[in-house]
């Protein structure tokens, strides 16, 4: 219970809204409940909360952060989304390369480098910009 009270507390803008997931990693729940963090991890392993936007497993909460323009610090994971987001609406027949892609998550706020675009664009499994590329 101390877990997911802490986890609640953590990304309280989540729990209200469904967005604005903060960066959030098994240290920071250890160190405010007193546990060790193989034990955090042990405890959030395998379980699910049941939300008013889904059911979410605990895992999903854990990420690490990325820093936009105005210092914030966001969940990686809301830089992926938006990166989905861009790719989604892009056109297809001149799909964006990695950098135009930076570029656009730069222009939306979020400081990522090329090569950080490339590593998320394949743990999302979404192909390089001529794969993409659609004729017709």
């Amino acid at each position: 219970m101390n877990t997911i009270k802490t986890i609640v507390a953590l990304q309280d803008q989540f729990f209200k809204y469904g967005e604005g997931l903060r960066p959030m990693i098994l240290k920071d729940v250890a160190e405010r409940i007193g546990l060790d963090i193989s034990t955090i991890s042990r405890v959030v392993n395998g379980k699910y909360v049941q939300t008013h936007f889904g059911v979410f497993e605990l895992k999903y909460f854990f990420s690490e952060g990325i820093k936009t323009q105005d210092g914030e610090e966001v969940s990686s994971r809301e830089v992926k989304n938006t990166l989905k987001e861009i790719v989604d609406n892009e056109n297809k027949k001149k799909p964006l390369s990695d950098q135009s892609l930076a570029d656009e998550l730069n222009e939306r706020g979020f400081k990522v480098a090329r090569r950080t675009v490339s590593k998320y664009r394949e743990q999302l499994n979404i192909p390089v910009a001529r794969l993409r590329k659609q004729v017709g």
